[in-house]
């Protein structure tokens, strides 16, 4: 293959192939508010030893699960259905800013049917580049998480509705009460519900501050006890 392509680079048959760039070096890739950026794709589990498909659409400021669904296969259907539902669960219709969309760029995002839905919802389209895993990183992140916690744990669910139980205990964890480094140690559902980050870090400083002074009452009364106890 190398010599392939030398050859044909001395003809100047190879002609330089500009990428786009990373999506982290550019600031509209960060949010600053809820539902301004959206990740969606989706990851295999395994049902009464067959092959499913765990399909959800994930908050970028807040790492939220907006939406989620166990499907057979994977189709523009699915991914459809998938984004009406987040659509409708945020009550994002007739509001004026709509989120950006990140996916890869596999056949049932890509699909003219997805994309003349993805239209008429307003949403933008942001797909990601071809073998760039990280340019969806929050939403593969959020993948090794469930996997690694849930999903791995059992070497497959009996049935769809133990897995759509045991899945939605796991989410419902995940959301409200499970701390997220990232988020400054909050819950997605906290972060999201509040929506402002100088308000977050204000909150994250309180307990801060907070803490500390449980801490130095702890110490004094320990001092206390030394005290008492040699004199």
């Amino acid at each position: 293959m190398s010599s392939c392509y030398r050859i044909l680079k001395e003809q100047g048959w190879v002609w330089p192939r500009q990428l786009r760039e990373a999506p982290w070096k550019i600031p509209r890739y960060e949010p600053f508010r809820p539902n301004q950026i959206w990740g969606e794709d989706w990851t295999l589990l395994t049902i009464a030893e067959q092959r499913h498909y765990l399909l959800t659409i994930i908050d970028y400021f807040s790492r939220y699960v907006v939406v989620w669904g166990i499907v057979k296969t994977v189709t523009q259907a699915e991914v459809q259905k998938l984004l009406v539902l987040a659509m409708i669960s945020e009550g994002l219709d007739g509001k004026a800013h709509k989120p950006m969309l990140r996916f890869d760029r596999g056949s049932p995002n890509m699909a003219h049917g997805t994309r003349k839905l993805i239209k008429e919802l307003e949403l933008l389209m942001s797909p990601a580049r071809a073998s760039r895993p990280t340019d969806n990183a929050r939403q593969e992140r959020w993948y090794r998480t469930v996997k690694q916690e849930e999903i791995y744990c059992y070497p497959s669910y009996s049935t769809v509705e133990i897995a759509r139980y045991c899945l939605s205990a796991y989410i419902e964890e995940y959301n409200e009460r499970r701390p997220h480094q990232a988020l400054w140690n909050f819950t997605p559902g906290y972060v999201h519900r509040l929506g402002n980050k100088t308000l977050i870090h204000q909150h994250y400083q309180q307990q801060v501050r907070i803490a500390k002074e449980r801490r130095i009452e702890w110490n004094r009364s320990q001092l206390q006890k030394i005290v008492s106890v040699s004199t």
